[in-house]
């Protein structure tokens, strides 16, 4: 039998102990304390990473600053604003991190981009803030003005971040100059950019068609929709048979991006490099197929299959053209659901489903998408006083929203509320496609990862019309389900070979960091003049010359030694 110890000897002790530590402690504390920065407030600190809570709360408030990129799809929802909202104050309540916005501005317009390179400019930039132009995300980092996170993110981060960082590897590699990170980089595969023809189901019944499996096809009912009913409102010819959006190459709804890929072209903006059947080292827009491409283009701009105005309508005219009903066609990638054919299906009560991209016969179809080693960065300013707070924001969303309870899903993600945390993991729930049509079907989510789940939650009750109006229900589903468009990537896409992923990574010709920009307008500006008639195809041929001339072909020399073939 053990004995008991009197309370008055244990009340000694522990007073000695407390005097002892306090001792200690006033022999070890720094001369000045700087509220944020001193070893003691960052709560659980050591030397040793095995001693961190990475989650941790400090001790004194800790202040962060940071860009907000706004969008069309961003909502604020119950009172909340970018200054205070739920995730800002489950950062303070868990964390003890105030987040003050730096600045704010619409990245699905150049809005944003134009004011962070004003702000670099300044060189007061924010503490925390965000790109996707990896020639920005070059810049800073060679200039000193990024935190090297290399060790921050060892030491503070948990391991279920350092599981990412494994399993998107070309992901964190192209946030790694040198052998230093300087970003937390979208953790993703990029074969979710894969391009689809998106088109209103009610459409297809009013012109008693089928979805069009080859490019003709779709010309075909391209003319039915521009020169008939589609929409039923009794007058022919209201209506635009194909969406085109200005910007033509970019990944927005309206692009050419599947279009074009029928004809053997894996267009992509501005950044697809890769090698031809010869292996040389060549690039999408200047491939000789590209004329037959915008010739066919241009013959539906001319039969008023396409609207005349698209050249002067930006992304939210688009959008908005769709919504009214005017659109029931359009190239466009796989979030369709979410954004903007959700807005069809909340005013008309219509699905717009995503199809595979019609083909072109004599032509093997070819999908372009980026590296997986570049994406969205989200960096850390080098003046930053506390960048390991970022990783502990992190650590928090991970814990929140991808291991925690469907509650706290709803609440920290769902209707685009993840965008309100200053840092995420930009991990689309589309890398869970394949293991949900598993989960599907054999009708349980048993097995799936904890941020899964709610996303199979979110299909089987979209099909079973419990969850019929809700967003994000009708956005999952319009992904991931059997009838959504990821689906098509994993069962046709990627067994066909159709999947070609630029070669172009972190590291960049400095002949493309110079050009890109005249380069990228040069081939908006052209292929616009022929599609709308205002260059002849041949023009085209001209073009090309044009490309290469100005950078192009420098960038191909210098890609073949920076990228050599293996």
């Amino acid at each position: 039998m053990k004995k008991m110890i009197p309370k008055r000897v244990l009340t000694l002790v522990l007073l000695a102990l407390l005097m002892l530590f306090s001792i200690t402690a006033c022999k070890s504390a720094p001369a000045e304390s700087n509220a944020g920065t001193t070893k003691e407030n960052a709560a659980g600190s050591s030397d040793t990473p095995e001693n961190i809570d990475p989650v941790g709360k400090y001790q004194e408030p800790v202040t962060m600053t940071w860009a907000v990129q706004t969008a069309a799809a961003s909502k604020l929802l119950d009172k909340d604003t970018w200054e205070d909202n739920r995730w800002s104050r489950l950062i303070k309540e868990q964390l003890n991190i105030d987040l003050k916005v730096a600045f704010s501005a619409d990245s699905s317009t150049d809005a944003y981009k134009n004011k962070l390179n004003a702000i670099i400019a300044s060189g007061d930039l924010p503490d925390v803030f965000k790109t996707q132009d990896v020639n920005v995300f070059l810049q800073l980092a060679q200039n000193g003005q990024l935190a090297d996170l290399t060790d921050v993110f060892n030491k503070y981060a948990s391991d279920s971040l350092k599981a990412y960082q494994e399993r998107f590897a070309d992901s964190f590699k192209g946030a790694t100059i040198d052998g230093k990170l300087y970003a937390i980089p979208r953790m993703n595969d990029n074969f979710h950019q894969a391009p689809f023809l998106w088109i209103r189901e009610d459409w297809l019944k009013n012109t008693n068609s089928q979805p069009p499996k080859t490019i003709e096809e779709m010309v075909a009912l391209a003319k039915k929709f521009a020169t008939g009913d589609p929409d039923g409102n009794g007058v022919n010819g209201d209506t635009y048979g194909l969406a085109l959006n200005k910007d033509l190459i970019r990944q927005n709804h309206g692009s050419i991006l599947g279009l074009v890929s029928a004809f053997s072209v894996p267009g992509r903006d501005e950044s697809m490099f890769y090698r031809d059947e010869n292996g040389k080292m060549t690039f999408a827009w200047i491939q000789p197929n590209m004329k037959e491409a915008l010739s066919l283009l241009a013959d539906m701009f001319n039969q008023g299959l396409i609207d005349k105005e698209f050249t002067s309508k930006n992304e939210s005219a688009l959008v908005e053209d769709i919504t009214s009903g005017k659109i029931g066609m359009a190239y466009g990638s796989n979030w369709g659901t979410w954004y903007p054919y959700n807005n069809v299906y909340k005013k008309d009560g219509v699905i717009t489903y995503p199809y595979a991209i019609p083909t072109k016969p004599g032509y093997d179809y070819k999908i372009g998408v980026e590296s997986n080693a570049v994406g969205q960065m989200t960096m850390v300013s080098a003046k930053a006083k506390n960048p390991e707070a970022v990783i502990k924001i992190l650590n928090l969303y991970d814990q929140t929203v991808n291991n925690s309870t469907k509650d706290d899903y709803d609440k920290y993600w769902s209707n685009e509320q993840y965008r309100l945390s200053p840092i995420y993991i930009d991990q689309p729930g589309e890398v869970y496609a394949a293991d949900l049509l598993e989960a599907l079907d054999k009708g349980s989510s048993d097995g799936l990862a904890p941020a899964a789940k709610p996303l199979y939650d979110y299909i089987v009750g979209f099909d079973n019309g419990s969850l019929a109006q809700d967003d994000n229900a009708f956005g999952t589903w319009g992904q991931m389900s059997k009838s959504g468009s990821l689906p098509w990537v994993l069962n046709k896409y990627i067994p066909e070979n159709a999947m070609v992923q630029s070669i172009l990574g972190i590291e960049r010709p400095e002949a493309w960091l110079t050009n890109v920009s005249s380069l990228d307008t040069l081939t908006i500006t052209t292929f616009t003049d022929i599609i709308t008639g205002a260059k002849p195809v041949d023009h085209f041929d001209t073009f090309v010359q044009q490309w290469l001339k100005a950078g192009g072909q420098q960038t191909l020399d210098e890609l073949e030694k920076m990228y050599p073939a293996k």
